[in-house]
């Protein structure tokens, strides 16, 4: 295709502003390819410098750039008598008002916004250098004179899109403020739904009894913003609900028997599944009452849960068919803890309220049998202390002043002491100082208000510090004061740390995710590049002067294949070759290594166990393990210091897991241990070290992810890692790695290398153009025939027409359409002979946990090197199956 160069009268020659190679070379392409001449600039002074000395007929400039930009280089353009004349179009991502108004200002021709058709480009520029010829003729200019930014503007036809443009600046306002206005409709619904929620968590405060939370928590539940009715079902035994209380249900579903029996939300909170709360659009109950139901038919199920079991269901009629916005939902998870709480407390106070009459019958049973009732009441006293004592919960009674005045065996262990010894002692001499205030808060609420109160917080005992959940109830006397308040304190640490490891594990599988999608597609384009300088080298002469660039661009995509192992080291998706090693042996082999990592300031120590117990690991991995950590240990001691390396065999067991939150099976480990005398770390860093991409170097200095492939790496090799440190005392981690039964085999058989090359007939199937033809001319080279196809209908109908044999077909796992495994599965009824490789930007372990390939499939992994490709091409010819 040509372009009629002859309509600016200069023959058709533009000039490209652009301080990017690659959108350069791309545009000089395009323009050229349609008959155009281009002459392509860098900067704004290198194409003033280019248009002086031969006049162009248009000119296309970017807008962002260094040193002068292109509003700075248009205003230069249109000030010189010589090149006034030229049409500027700006090629730009902007499109604000004040970007329109500076184009106007400069004497830009025309904008043209990123991103853009080629049609469409070619258009603007057709018609600006006709523009520009017929402007040449004449004497008038006709336009329209608009006000933009407090300034008078001259806009011509050819300067319409212009125009065009700033419209649609404010066209995307006014989409803007109709989106602000509805975030605020939502705003405002939210607070009422919070403000109501409010209201019902305060009134069930006071509520002493099941009946009264019913009442109470339905009448404020009918408060809450487009709410219409509601019943509540609370748990009976195991597997039963009953009704407790409902209101504005209209009559069909008031008759009795109405709102009994099984249904969906019941059956779901019973299966675990119902755990937020959910819109439950079709409800059985709803749907199998007879009469009028006023069109109720779903409602939104609140689970009500304690911190371990569930006690019940709370369902809201919506005012819209029922439902609750998705935004509205997350809100009222909140109260469904508390309204279980509520219960949990009435009842808990019920009992007390039982236990109170029980003591007053006693005491009048005392005024006629004294010495019976006292029996009664000792026999009563021992049966409860038995109780207390046999319970695996801290039981506590603390008096006004902060003295204790009762506590169990269970609580007083955990202080090293027998009960004896405790009461008498108030609680803030018994904790350090500073971490006693979140239990006098709670005691002090309860003896202010007189309602029990659940609270969750950390205690520091002798030996260790635990998370407990309390329950604090106000013990009153006859006259109703309080004297003392009974704690009932349960060990939450080991759930607290299994929710903190659950989350990070979350954390790590969404990046891990994202990493593997990046890796897939990265990996396509590193095969790419590095393939074909493998194969511009093979043809360029020891001299030339090309020589060592190739060479540069080789060692950028190894570095950048590198970066991607690095990446799925992280989110463990990386391709293991785990063998029996001894972690003593790998050390000593680094060690030479090690002191060039850490320089000449830093001494090296290294304490190996003797008897020290195999582990089975990718040797390569592990010493990427502890170069990282000696890196790490090195930026952390900059006026130097010294490294430990220890290793020695630990059993570890439960209660040693549960202390550090890991979650690992008991048994045998060999423990390396990195120790460094630098700088340290707040507890706040600690908590974040294995987080991907996490650093406290500065800019340029680090990339954050070098203990998080650490971590990565360990995790998939089935073990652990812990890390302590202080402010000032340096740094030490452990990495826990599980013994291996077996025995290192010092001596491994040297792999025999088959010949690279073959004059089999190859099928390549690949939907990525440049890797197709870069695996052609790779094959070719080695005296292979190679047929290739873009997809797997291509290739069907490509082997239809080919009567010759084929050997071996070489395709992508994942391709639009027919996937390489279904097409591979095609040619297994015509061409049952025929053997298959595949090949991904995927790592073989994901695709063969997705269900995508068969274990042991040949399986080729991108990027992959020329000698790679034809090593493997020969291996898969060369074998049986």
């Amino acid at each position: 295709m040509t372009a009629s160069t002859d309509v600016a009268g200069t023959d058709g020659r533009i000039l490209i502003v652009e301080d990017s190679p690659t959108q350069a070379e791309e545009l000089r392409y395009l323009l050229e390819e349609h008959g155009y001449r281009v002459t392509a600039a860098t900067s704004g002074a290198q194409a003033l410098a280019a248009a002086r000395k031969e006049k162009p007929a248009l000119i296309l400039s970017d807008i962002v750039m260094r040193e002068m930009d292109g509003y700075a280089f248009c205003k230069a353009v249109k000030s010189e008598d010589q090149l006034k004349d030229v049409p500027v179009i700006l090629v730009t991502s902007l499109s604000s008002a004040r970007d329109v108004i500076k184009g106007l200002e400069c004497g830009a021709d025309n904008f043209i916004r990123k991103p853009y058709e080629e049609k469409y480009l070619l258009a603007r520029i057709q018609y600006a250098m006709t523009n520009r010829m017929l402007r040449s003729t004449e004497k008038v200019q006709i336009g329209v004179h608009i006000l933009l930014g407090g300034e008078r503007h001259f806009i011509t036809a050819d300067r319409q899109q212009i125009l065009d443009l700033l419209i649609s600046t404010y066209e995307e306002a006014v989409h803007v403020n109709e989106d602000l206005k509805a975030k605020e409709e939502q705003l405002a619904r939210a607070n009422l739904m919070l403000a109501g929620l409010y209201r019902i968590a305060k009134a069930l405060n006071t509520a002493t009894s099941e009946r009264e939370v019913i009442e109470r928590l339905l009448e404020r539940a009918m408060e809450l913003p487009g709410v219409q009715a509601g019943w509540i079902a609370l748990r009976e035994g195991d597997a039963a609900f009953r009704l407790a209380g409902a209101r504005g249900l209209p009559p069909a579903l008031e008759a009795p028997g109405a709102m009994e029996g099984d249904c969906l939300c019941h059956r779901r909170l019973l299966s675990g599944e119902l755990s937020q709360v959910t819109n439950i659009l079709e409800c059985e109950r709803l749907q199998k009452a007879q009469g009028d139901t006023r069109g109720m038919r779903c409602h939104a199920s609140v689970p009500l849960w304690t911190a371990d079991r569930m006690v019940g269901v709370m369902n809201l009629v919506g005012s819209q068919e029922g439902l609750f916005r998705d935004e509205e939902l997350p809100i009222l998870n909140g109260i469904g803890n508390q309204i279980a709480l509520a219960l949990e407390r009435a009842r808990l106070s019920e009992h007390l309220e039982a236990a109170v009459e029980d003591r007053t019958a006693a005491l009048r049973l005392e005024i006629n049998e004294r010495e019976l009732a006292e029996d009664a009441l000792r026999r009563s006293e021992e049966r409860y202390r038995l109780l207390a004592e046999a319970a695996h919960d801290d039981i506590v009674v603390v008096k006004r002043d902060g003295s204790l005045e009762y506590i169990n065996d269970f609580a007083a262990r955990k202080f090293g002491v027998p009960p004896a010894q405790l009461v008498g002692k108030r609680l803030a001499d018994l904790f350090p100082p500073g971490t006693v205030a979140p239990q006098t808060e709670g005691l002090e609420k309860v003896f202010r208000t007189g309602e029990a109160v659940y609270q969750e917080f950390s205690a520091v005992f002798p030996s260790q510090r635990l998370w407990l959940g309390a329950w604090l109830v106000p013990l009153k006397q006859d006259g109703g004061d309080i004297n003392a308040v009974l704690v009932i304190a349960r060990d939450l640490t080991e759930r607290k740390a299994l929710e903190a490891q659950f989350r990070q594990a979350q954390k790590m599988e969404s990046v891990g995710q994202l990493a593997g999608g990046i890796a897939h597609d990265f990996n396509n384009l590193l095969t790419i590049i590095t393939g074909t300088v493998e194969l511009a080298l093979t043809q360029v002469r020891e001299g030339d002067p090309l020589l060592e660039d190739l060479h540069e661009i080789h060692r950028a995509g190894e570095r950048a294949a590198a970066l991607t192992r690095q990446l799925l080291a992280f989110s463990r998706q990386q391709i293991l070759q785990p063998k029996v090693l001894d972690l003593n042996t790998l050390v000593v082999d680094m060690q030479s290594m090690l002191g060039r990592l850490l320089g000449e300031d830093i001494d090296l120590a290294f304490t190996p166990s003797e008897g020290l117990g195999f582990i089975k690991a990718d040797p390569g991995q592990m010493e990427q393990v502890i170069a990282n950590l000696a890196v790490n240990a090195r930026d952390a001691m900059p006026q130097g210091g010294k490294l430990t390396i220890e290793t020695r065999n630990v059993a570890i067991d439960e209660p040693y897991a549960r202390q550090h939150g890991v979650a690992v099976a008991p048994g045998s480990y060999v423990m390396l241990a990195v120790s460094d005398t630098g700088i340290g770390m707040d507890e706040d860093t600690r908590r974040r070290i294995f987080e991907p991409f996490f650093t406290t170097k500065g800019p340029g200095k680090g990339t954050g992810l070098g203990l998080s492939t650490v971590y990565g790496i360990v995790k998939q090799s089935d073990g652990f890692v812990w890390a302590y440190s202080e402010m000032g005392q340096g740094t030490s981690f452990r990495i826990y790695l599980p013994q291996a039964a077996e025995a290192a085999n010092s001596k491994q058989p040297r792999p025999t290398v088959a010949p690279a090359h073959g004059t089999e007939t190859i099928l390549i199937v690949e939907d990525v153009a440049g890797l197709r033809h870069l695996a052609k001319r790779i094959l070719e080279s080695a005296g292979y025939t190679v047929l290739t196809a873009a997809n797997g209908q291509e290739a069907l109908l490509l082997l239809e027409d080919h009567d010759q044999p084929v050997h071996l077909m070489v395709t992508d796992v994942v391709m639009p359409g027919l996937s390489g495994r279904n097409l591979a599965e095609a040619f297994g009824r015509t061409r049952p002979g025929l053997k298959v490789l595949y090949m991904s930007g995927y790592t073989d372990d994901v695709v063969v946990r997705h269900g995508v390939l068969d274990e042991n499939m040949p399986f080729l992994g991108k990027p992959f090197t020329t000698a790679g490709l034809l090593r493997k091409v020969r291996d898969v010819l060369d074998s049986e199956s």
